[in-house]
C-alpha cells in the first residue's frame, strides 16, 4: 500500500487588496497562502505519507520574494528533516518565458529528499517502487507528455504515476481552462494505464477520471472559486490496483459572493437600504465578499454615502461592490450649460465619438466606468 499526499496550485507569495495582517505586517492574502500550505505541511509531519507530489504553481510569479521564498525554504527543510519525499514540477505562474531568466526551483535541488522539475522536459524519478513520470510546463507540454514510458514490474509490484500541469483535455472531457497567461492544453486518452495522473493548473478539486485527479488550489483567488472546497487529496493505492482517493479540506479565508441587488423596481430609498442590509446580513468581518447592483441610476449612485458604506465594509479583508449603470433612453441636451457628471460625460463621449470597427464600444465604457468607481471609492486612500 502507497499513501500518496496530492496538492497544487498553493501560488505562495500571492498578494491582493489592501488589508495588512496585523501580527506580520504583511498583506493578508499573502499571509493566507503561507498558513494555508503550512496547515498542509503540519498535518503531513502528524501523518507521514510515503510521498507528496505537488503538481505545480507552488509559487504565484517566476520572481518570488525573498520572503516567499524563505518561507517555502523552511517547510520543505520540515519535511526532508522528516524524512517525506517532495516532488514538485514547475507551473505557468513560475516558468519563465526566457531560459535566461533562470528558475527560482534551482534553489531546492540540493535539499535531502526534495525533487525539483523545472526545466521544460519530461523527467523520471524513482523512489522506492514508485515511478514518477514529472511533466513540467513547457510550450510543447503535448511532446513532453508523448515521452512517457511506463516501467511495468513483472509482477506488478511497482507504481506508475504522473504529474502534469495544464488543462487536460480528453474523450467526453470539458475543458479544464482557467483563462490564464501561457496556459497549455493536453489530451491525456493515452494515459489511462497510468495508476495515478496528479494535475494542477485547474483551481477546482475535480476527479476528471477513474485515474486522473486535479487536487485544485489550496486557497481562493477569484468569486469563479467562492464554492470551491480548498484542500489536497489522499491517494492510497495497493498492488492489486486498487485505489482510494480521499480530500482533506485546509482551513481558508472565507469568500462570499452576495446575491445581486437588482435596482430597477426599486426606489432610491429602497436602494440605499437594500445595500446596507445586505451588507450588515453577510457580517463582512475577515471576509473576501463581493455585491453586485444592477442597473442602478447614476443619479442614485452619486447620492450614496461611500463614507458610510466604507464604515459597514471596513471589517473585512476586502469589500468589493460592483456597480452596473442603468442604461437609459434620454437625450442629452447639448445646450445645456452646466458640466455633467464625469460618468456620464464618459458615456456621452462614448456614444458619440468614431473609433475604430474592431472597438467594442460596450465594453469600454463599462471599463471606464468602473475605473471612475475605483477612483472615487478609493481615491482619497491613494
Amino acid at each position: 500500500m502507497k499513501k500518496i499526499y496530492h496538492l497544487a496550485d498553493t501560488h505562495i507569495g500571492y498578494s491582493a487588496y489592501r488589508k495588512i495582517d496585523e501580527a506580520t505586517g504583511l498583506n493578508q492574502r499573502e499571509v493566507d497562502t503561507y498558513e494555508a500550505f503550512k496547515q498542509f505541511v503540519d498535518y503531513a509531519l502528524k501523518e507521514k505519507p510515503d510521498i507528496i507530489l505537488h503538481a505545480g504553481d507552488l509559487f504565484d510569479s517566476v520572481r518570488p520574494t525573498n520572503r516567499a521564498i524563505c518561507f517555502v525554504l523552511e517547510q520543505l527543510i520540515r519535511l526532508s528533516e522528516a524524512g517525506i519525499p517532495f516532488v514538485v514540477i514547475s507551473g505557468n505562474h513560475e516558468t519563465p518565458r526566457l531560459k535566461e531568466t533562470g528558475s527560482v526551483f534551482g534553489l531546492f535541488e540540493h535539499i535531502p529528499g526534495v525533487y525539483v522539475v523545472y526545466k521544460n522536459k519530461y523527467e523520471v524519478i524513482e523512489i522506492d517502487d514508485l515511478q514518477l513520470h514529472a511533466i513540467p510546463h513547457s510550450d510543447d507540454i503535448e511532446g513532453e507528455k508523448n515521452k512517457i514510458t511506463l516501467n511495468i514490474d513483472a509482477n506488478g509490484s511497482n507504481f506508475n504515476v504522473a504529474l502534469l500541469h495544464a488543462s487536460v483535455l480528453g474523450a467526453g472531457l470539458p475543458a479544464f481552462m482557467m483563462g490564464d497567461f501561457n496556459e497549455q492544453v493536453v489530451d491525456i486518452d493515452d494515459l489511462a494505464k497510468l495508476d495515478y495522473l496528479a494535475l494542477g493548473h485547474f483551481h477546482g478539486c475535480t476527479r476528471v477520471l477513474e485515474n486522473a485527479y486535479y487536487a485544485g488550489s489550496t486557497e481562493r483567488f477569484s468569486f469563479n472559486e467562492v464554492n470551491d472546497k480548498k484542500g489536497f487529496l489522499e491517494v492510497m493505492l495497493d498492488a492489486n490496483g486498487e485505489k482510494e482517493v480521499v480530500f482533506h479540506p485546509l482551513k481558508t479565508r472565507e469568500m462570499a459572493d452576495l446575491e445581486p441587488i437588482v435596482c430597477r423596481s426599486l426606489d432610491a430609498h429602497e436602494i440605499k437600504r437594500a445595500i446596507k442590509s445586505r451588507i450588515q446580513e453577510c457580517n463582512p468581518r475577515d471576509k473576501v465578499a463581493r455585491l453586485k447592483v444592477q442597473d442602478i441610476p447614476l443619479h442614485v449612485y452619486h447620492a450614496l454615502d461611500f463614507d458610510e458604506l466604507k464604515q459597514l465594509t471596513k471589517s473585512a479583508v476586502h469589500f468589493e461592490i460592483k456597480y452596473e449603470f442603468q442604461k437609459d433612453n434620454e437625450l442629452l441636451s447639448a445646450e445645456r450649460p452646466t458640466f455633467r457628471s464625469l460618468h456620464s460625460e464618459f458615456e456621452h463621449f462614448i456614444r458619440t465619438y468614431t473609433i475604430g470597427a474592431h472597438i467594442d464600444k460596450t465594453r469600454l465604457n463599462e471599463l471606464g466606468l468602473n475605473y471612475m468607481q475605483a477612483w472615487e471609492e478609493h481615491g482619497e486612500e491613494e
